[in-house]
């Protein structure tokens, strides 16, 4: 369950009724959520406390708009949701869909993320931003390194790190800044070597490049929107209503859109909680929620305060300590008898050092499993995965507790790519690579060489994964030829370092049922962590030369990637294991379990000692408003602090211990701590949890929803085990050259196809133009893209040629559907083309542009399942489906086959039931096993 459920208790016995022509499961709620739930003005703020149930009642506020008589019932297509991650608009989405009985449509709505909304709205209606890749954090990083001239960071006045200028760039675009200041500045000598000017060059070489950063995304959509009439238009006729979630956390561009969306003639809904504003250093304002109602017009302000999670013992601990925040907006946390406060459930101790503090953790965590817990539908006995340990950051203290874990037997998980590389076997990988580069490297101010053949070798002997002699030496021998052609300088003969990692776990036989201590899972995790590394880094650095590409991957794994991947990154858990989970409190938020441990109590660190933000260095703090809040402020920490402990349900852990060798600066307790141990419902004493009811330790559920892509479910019928390397491990393919040229063919055919749509012609001499504009291959150079682009000129003229007759059929291009199989299972994609007949026949057609082979069978169940999708969407059967080769320029149509779309069914459910239990097996065949990237890791295709 996670942060917005509401208690099992109130769900018991439910049934399916109808009231006043609405399909509801009947349900307890409070006054104030049913009128939530029903309220009928225009603008409404839900001020939720923690645990209140808000996802719950967002939803059934959705439901109740699509489902209401009357002209004031919405479609789908008018409602738009934006929840702060992904894993959440997948709780809300299957929410609505049970709450509505599956009406016709749901595809149409958008529940997301911004960014996702933004991206989305400008791919779909802006052609020439298809082609745009965006680009992570992390590659945005290395993209500003390796083009630091062009993107403006060499040749700043003041010399920065890349993190701080890019934080500058972000700035700059998402905040509001003073105009006047921008404009006079702009004049002024010194305007070229500045951020502000650099932010210029910035722009125009992630253009040149098709790149999206993130601030991009948000920029230009609003962009888009203030100045295109056609976009406003069209927006203004589509969207009637906007649901925010987490509206704490918006900062001033988001703010911005959201006012432009309102201004277009949408409703809006906002909900969240001003104590719960944990983002400020990102720009985040909680101004935001505090003055909503005095911002927009007829807002009706309802407060949602019981707790439906936790215990009275936690729930009033937090409420007096966030009482100290001044300025807060008025209301009260109330218990809703969601557990049963028992004494020594809520703990404040102080131990002599990290190790001991660790350590009382570990046994804790011992002891806590198997105490019987109320989880609403009966006692079970707590485990593992019903743990968390809340740092304020791991990689300051969450070292000397994973060792203490792991010391006591205990499984855990660090989120995140943070402590990776304290990992035997990545650390192995790291000299893998160092050895190949054969750069020294400074580390801490030590001139590291790099290993020896020797102490490669012994390096991973000590990774413990069970390698015998002949293996290693077989693989270390690979590695050796790579290195000697590398400096030979031949470059004819060297693969992708993505290849190299691959064919070296090949040849030294590792396999995942091999690692012994039954570590194989945690390492080939690891082990896929690190293949995205490698993505990450030649997804930027691959057309650079060899010497420059291998050197400067060591360099940055020595120096950089530790802290490129922020702490606060979400992970994509389809499964969470059977595991403590240890993680930072700002990946905690919308989370909760059972047993919650606040460590590393200490003064300076949690809240930490007050620092000035860099980035004023290079930006004027006066010119941009409220800049204060980037500095951070005790009440932001005492707000991430209450955080953290109303992620609690019954058990709340708060400890901390000195450290020595910094002096005084972490000496003390935090002041935190201090008040928290004056709460009555806070013990003293290490409790005792010997008499407590046991029964027998029983993992939560570890998945609430699974929500499949079209591709990745094409993976799981294939092999279960690709499936799993690939989606959950995370290994990627080594960079094919051509990448790229099978989606700009689809785009440049989704913008015929949009063009027909509004009635306008497409002809022949169009295609160069089109081929131009929508041709991406950035790893293709040379006669290569040279041959990709007369290819496509062939592919695309061809096309018109033999389709022009039809393109008056089409009713749907890159149409985004979705298919809900029930019990949290659905399947999100977009088809390519729906065209229909004068007979007023529907064809689904699947545009094929690669010369890839897939298993007939795989190819049938995908076309279903598009015909799934379809049904779902419009709510008529198609007659057609069909795959059309575009190289080839042949069609193969096959009849749509109800049977077959129930099989598609139940085997999609299955597929979701072997995910929740992982029992994702491989399924060998020659074929396809010749063609997968994997294979090599794999026991059974070797068999």
């Amino acid at each position: 369950m996670t942060q917005d459920d509401l208690h099992d208790e109130i769900d018991t016995g439910t049934t399916e009724g109808e009231r006043n022509g609405e399909v509801w499961d009947i349900m307890n709620l409070t006054k104030a959520q049913e009128r939530a739930v029903k309220y009928s003005g225009r603008n409404l703020q839900l001020i939720a406390c923690a645990g209140s149930g808000k996802t719950e009642v967002v939803a059934r506020r959705v439901a109740h708009l699509l489902t209401k008589r009357g002209k004031n019932r919405l479609e789908p297509r008018n409602i738009v949701a934006f929840t702060f991650t992904n894993k959440a608009a997948v709780e809300l989405k299957e929410r609505v869909i049970q709450r509505t009985n599956d009406i016709t449509g749901l595809a149409d709505m958008y529940v997301g993320t911004i960014h996702g909304f933004c991206l989305e709205l400008l791919q779909n209606e802006v052609p020439k931003y298809l082609k745009y890749e965006v680009l992570k954090p992390v590659q945005q990083v290395l993209y500003v390194n390796y083009k630091s001239m062009e993107t403006g960071l060499i040749g700043l006045r003041k010399p920065s790190g890349t993190n701080l200028y890019l934080s500058a760039l972000n700035v700059l675009r998402e905040d509001t800044i003073s105009k006047r200041w921008l404009n006079a500045f702009k004049r002024h000598p010194s305007y070229e070597h500045s951020v502000a000017g650099g932010l210029e060059k910035y722009r125009a070489q992630i253009t040149k490049d098709s790149y999206f950063d993130f601030s991009a995304i948000l920029e230009i959509t609003v962009e888009e929107l203030s100045k295109s009439k056609r976009l406003r238009k069209q927006i203004s006729h589509r969207i009637k209503y906007v649901v925010v979630d987490e509206y704490q956390d918006v900062n001033p561009i988001q703010e911005k859109l959201i006012r432009l969306l309102h201004g277009l003639g949408a409703g809006l809904c906002v909900v969240g909680d001003d104590d719960q504003t944990i983002y400020q250093w990102r720009g985040s304002s909680v101004e935001n929620i505090r003055t909503f109602e005095d911002r927009y017009p007829d807002v009706k302000q309802i407060r949602l305060q019981e707790n439906f999670r936790s215990s009275r013992g936690v729930i009033e601990t937090a409420s007096d300590f966030i009482a100290r925040v001044p300025s807060r907006l008025p209301k009260a946390m109330k218990f809703a008898d969601a557990q049963r406060y028992e004494p020594g459930d809520v703990v404040a101790l102080a131990f002599d050092s990290p190790e001991q503090e660790a350590g009382y953790i570990a046994e804790t965590t011992k002891s806590l499993r198997g105490v019987a817990f109320n989880d609403g539908s009966g006692r079970r006995g707590l485990s593992w995965s019903d743990m968390a340990i809340l740092l304020r950051s791991v990689k300051h203290n969450g070292s000397v507790i994973a060792q203490a874990l792991k010391d006591a037997g205990i499984p855990f998980i660090v989120n995140g790519l943070t402590n990776l590389f304290e990992t035997k076997e990545v650390r192995a990988a790291r000299d893998l690579f160092h050895f190949i580069a054969g750069n020294n490297i400074w580390i801490n101010k030590t001139e590291q060489e790099p290993p020896t053949a020797k102490e490669l070798r012994q390096s991973w002997e000590n990774s413990e994964l069970g390698l015998t002699k002949p293996q290693l030496t077989r693989a270390l021998r690979y590695i050796k030829r790579i290195r000697d052609n590398l400096h030979a300088e031949n470059e004819s003969r060297l693969p992708s370092i993505q290849e190299i990692f691959l064919k070296f776990l090949e040849r030294a036989e590792i396999r995942e049922e091999d690692v012994p201590d039954d570590r194989g899972q945690v390492v080939f995790f690891n082990f896929g962590r690190f293949s995205e590394i490698i993505s990450d880094w030649e997804t930027i650095r691959f057309a650079s030369k060899p010497m420059h590409r291998f050197c400067g991957f060591a360099k940055f794994l020595y120096y950089e990637a530790e802290d490129s991947y922020s702490e606060g990154s979400e992970d994509r858990d389809y499964v969470v294991p059977d595991a403590v989970q240890v993680t930072t409190v700002h990946q905690a938020k919308g989370r909760e379990w059972p047993v919650v441990f606040l460590p590393a109590l200490l003064r300076n660190r949690f809240p930490p000692s007050k620092r000035r933000n860099g980035i004023w260095d290079l930006i004027p703090s006066a010119v941009i408003k409220n800049a204060e809040r980037y500095n951070g402020s005790i009440e932001d920490e005492r707000r991430l602090f209450y955080v953290a402990m109303t992620r609690s349900k019954k058990f709340l852990h708060l400890t901390w211990a000195p450290i020595e060798g910094k002096g005084n600066r972490y000496a003390r307790g935090s002041e935190f701590w201090n008040d928290i141990s004056t709460s009555r419902w806070v013990e003293r004493h290490q409790p005792d949890y010997r008499n407590r009811k046991r029964t027998r330790p029983k993992p939560r559920t570890a998945i609430a929803n699974v929500e499949f892509s079209f591709s990745e479910l094409r993976y799981l019928f294939e092999c279960g085990y690709q499936f799993k390397l690939r989606v959950l491990y995370g290994f990627d393919s080594p960079i094919n050259r051509a990448m790229g040229y099978g989606k700009s063919l689809h785009d440049a055919l989704a913008e015929i196809h949009h063009r027909a749509m509004r009635g306008k012609k497409v002809h022949e001499t169009d295609v160069p133009d089109l081929v131009d504009r929508h041709l991406r291959t950035p790893y293709a150079f040379g006669e290569l893209r040279q041959k990709l682009r007369q290819a496509a000129l062939r592919d695309i003229t061809n096309y018109i040629r033999d389709n022009a007759d039809e393109f008056r059929h089409i009713e749907f291009s890159e149409q985004v559907v979705e298919v809900h199989l029930g019990d949290g299972v659905s399947l999100k994609g977009r088809i390519d083309l729906v065209r229909r007949t004068d007979k007023d026949q529907t064809t689904i057609v699947d545009l094929k542009s690669n010369e890839r082979s897939h298993q007939e069978n795989v190819t049938e169940t995908q076309l279903h399942t598009y015909a799934l999708g379809y049904k779902t969407l419009t709510g008529r059967n198609p007659d057609f489906v069909e795959t059309y080769e575009l190289k080839e320029r042949t069609s193969k149509p096959r009849v749509v086959n109800e049977k077959f779309i129930d099989d598609v069914r139940k085997k999609t459910k299955k597929a979701a039931s072997a995910l929740r239990k992982m029992r994702l097996e491989p399924a060998p065949a020659a074929k396809k096993c010749g063609e997968c990237d994997f294979s090599s890791l794999c026991s059974a295709s070797l068999a």
